[in-house]
């Protein structure tokens, strides 16, 4: 009885969990939706967009590794909780954006203080707390959140959008996060004394030793192009579909959803698929995936059908979440546990640098051509480079659950 009230309970965090990484998700993909309302309201061209969306993963970048110490020195609870309070804070400040400068610091704060601890806490969550044979089907079910904050941020926020406003809107999603911040404070248990010391065991580990570790660089490496194709893509859809294409706000919103359905449909069954029959094979998993993303992204602005160019981009964000959710469940076949929560945050830190680079180019580069082409071949190139890089792995090195 005491075991299946347990499971119970393990599965509610999960849930919460889940939740909490569903809201970063939506606020970092629903951003590219809502800064074509803000820069029309404040005039903002595509370079200055592209500031806006860089500064985000650039204070993401800086301090994933410094949140991954202090989630091993104070524990995953108290990190995961402020960190969603933290993110629905400046979500409800930057509606009250006025100027470039002052909507570039807030983003670039919210990476830091708030994005920054959520992942790495996960993670050391599920690497003490879930069984081994369950923890890459608990880590693929978090990164499937993404599919799920894709599907449902679009709608909600193009309706909020038409509805009550742009900065109505920051405040009201605001607020929701921050209770979903403090549900996590409510539900997810202290840690136990013996997972407290566990923890001081970890700060142990000198920083110098983990930084040699080839198999880190090639993830990290690989992170890096493929978050630069995802979050390059994910932040000028919107743009993209309503600027070049001429699509309404509204119009764009489904598109969006419909793309994120497929993340989260592929991100569930992909990671279930993936497990159970290619098992010591993720590197050519990932690059097999990596490629048919590269044609895919490309194929998104290629075909002057709608239609076409839709399919495209549900096949692209597909193969995007395969690759993906088998790249960052590597850590947890690849590492030590107690290497898992810091070599987790610098892969992840490594992956969020390509967040940071890819939205300032294509703004660039849409900036230059006065075209997306050179922005859709600048996506196609980091999925085929994500994908090349992880062949480093060394196949006796992934190891079965």
């Amino acid at each position: 009885m005491n075991q299946i009230k347990g499971e119970k309970h393990s599965l509610m965090v999960l849930l919460v969990l889940f939740i909490g990484y569903t809201s970063v998700y939506v606020d970092k993909y629903t951003i590219g939706i809502s800064l074509v309302t803000v820069s029309q309201d404040l005039g903002f061209d595509p370079s200055q967009k592209g500031l806006i969306l860089s500064a985000f993963f650039l204070g993401y970048t800086l301090f994933q590794i410094p949140m991954g110490y202090l989630n091993n020195r104070i524990g995953a609870r108290p990190v995961l909780a402020i960190s969603i309070i933290i993110v629905g804070l400046f979500l409800i400040i930057f509606g009250f954006g006025y100027s470039l400068l002052f909507l570039v610091v807030i983003r670039f704060l919210s990476g830091a203080f708030g994005h920054a601890g959520y992942p790495p806490s996960v993670s050391n969550y599920i690497s003490l707390h879930i069984p081994l044979n369950k923890r890459g089907f608990a880590q693929s079910a978090m990164l499937a959140s993404s599919g799920f904050a894709a599907f449902i941020g679009p709608l909600l926020i193009a309706q909020l959008l038409l509805s009550v406003g742009w900065r109505n809107t920051y405040y009201w999603i605001g607020i929701v996060v921050i209770f979903i911040g403090l549900l996590i404070l409510l539900v997810v248990p202290k840690a136990p004394k013996i997972d407290k010391s566990t923890q001081k065991e970890k700060i142990k580990v000198p920083f110098s030793e983990l930084l040699k570790d080839k198999q880190l660089w090639i993830l990290l490496l690989s992170a890096l192009f493929i978050n630069a194709a995802n979050y390059g893509l994910t932040s000028w859809l919107a743009s993209y579909l309503n600027e070049a294409r001429g699509i309404s706000i509204s119009e764009v919103s489904y598109i969006s959803s419909l793309a994120g359905l497929c993340i989260l449909i592929a991100g569930v069954i992909g990671g279930y698929f993936i497990s159970r029959f290619f098992k010591g094979k993720e590197p050519i998993v990932i690059f097999t995936f990596s490629v048919l993303g590269a044609f895919t992204v490309y194929g998104v602005y290629l075909f002057d059908q709608l239609m076409l160019s839709i399919i495209c981009l549900c096949l692209c964000n597909i193969f995007l979440i395969m690759a993906f959710t088998t790249l960052m469940g590597l850590p947890h076949k690849l590492f030590k546990q107690s290497h898992i929560a810091t070599k987790y945050a610098a892969i992840n830190s490594g992956g969020v640098l390509g967040g940071f680079f890819a939205p300032m180019i294509i703004g660039d580069l849409v900036n230059a051509t006065n075209s997306y082409q050179s922005a859709f071949l600048f996506l196609a190139l980091t999925f085929l480079v994500s994908g090349i890089i992880v062949l480093a792995i060394k196949k006796r090195s992934v190891i079965s659950e």
